[in-house]
C-alpha cells in the first residue's frame, strides 16, 4: 500500500512538473478550448509557488527566504541548469514526505519545513526536470554546509546535524 501510494504521489508530481513546464514555454498564449491541459495547470500546486509576473526569471539571484534557524537548502544558480528540482523530505528513506518544487529563478536559499528544521537526521531527495541536467545544492544546518549534492538525474542523502561537508562554505 506505502508502496503504490509513493509511486502515485512521484507519478503526480512528475505530471504537475511536466506540465508546468509546459505551461512556462507557452505562457504568454492563449488558447479558445477551455478542457485545454494548460487551463487545469493554473490551479496546481506547483504553480503556487512559481515567480510572479514582476520577478525576473532570466536571472536565478542568491536571494534568501531562509532564517537558518536549522536545516535549510542552498541551490548554486550558477551551477544549476536544471528548470525543476522536485524535493522529498523526511527523517530516513521510509519516512519521508513529498516537501517542494524548486523552479528556476525563485529564491536559492529556504528552510526545511518547521517540523523537520531541528531533527538530528535529515533525509533529502531531489528530482530534476529536465532529466540531464543538473541540480547542484548544499544542505545546511545553521551556519554549515552539511552535504553536498549534484545529480543530474535524482539523488538522496541522509545526513546528521553534526556533519560538515567542505564542498559547502
Amino acid at each position: 500500500m506505502t508502496k503504490r501510494l509513493t509511486s502515485t504521489l512521484l507519478l503526480f508530481f512528475a505530471v504537475i512538473a511536466i506540465m508546468f513546464s509546459a505551461c512556462s514555454r507557452n505562457s504568454g498564449t492563449t488558447t479558445t478550448d477551455p478542457n485545454a491541459p494548460v487551463a487545469t495547470a493554473t490551479t496546481s500546486p506547483a504553480t503556487a509557488t512559481s515567480p510572479t509576473p514582476d520577478q525576473s526569471t532570466t536571472m536565478a539571484p542568491v536571494s534568501s527566504q531562509a532564517t537558518k534557524n536549522g536545516w535549510w537548502i542552498r541551490i548554486n544558480p550558477t551551477a544549476t541548469t536544471a528548470q525543476v528540482i522536485t524535493f522529498q523530505i523526511g527523517t530516513n528513506k521510509i519516512q519521508r514526505e513529498e516537501w517542494r518544487v524548486w523552479n528556476s529563478g525563485q529564491p536559492a536559499e529556504f528552510d526545511v519545513p518547521e517540523k523537520y528544521s531541528q531533527v538530528p537526521s535529515l533525509y533529502v531527495r531531489g528530482n530534476v526536470s529536465p532529466i540531464g541536467k543538473f541540480a547542484t545544492l548544499c544542505v545546511m544546518y545553521k551556519n554549515r554546509g552539511v552535504e553536498h549534492m549534484s545529480f543530474d538525474d535524482d539523488d538522496s542523502e541522509t545526513m546528521l546535524q553534526t556533519e560538515i561537508d567542505i564542498k559547502c562554505r
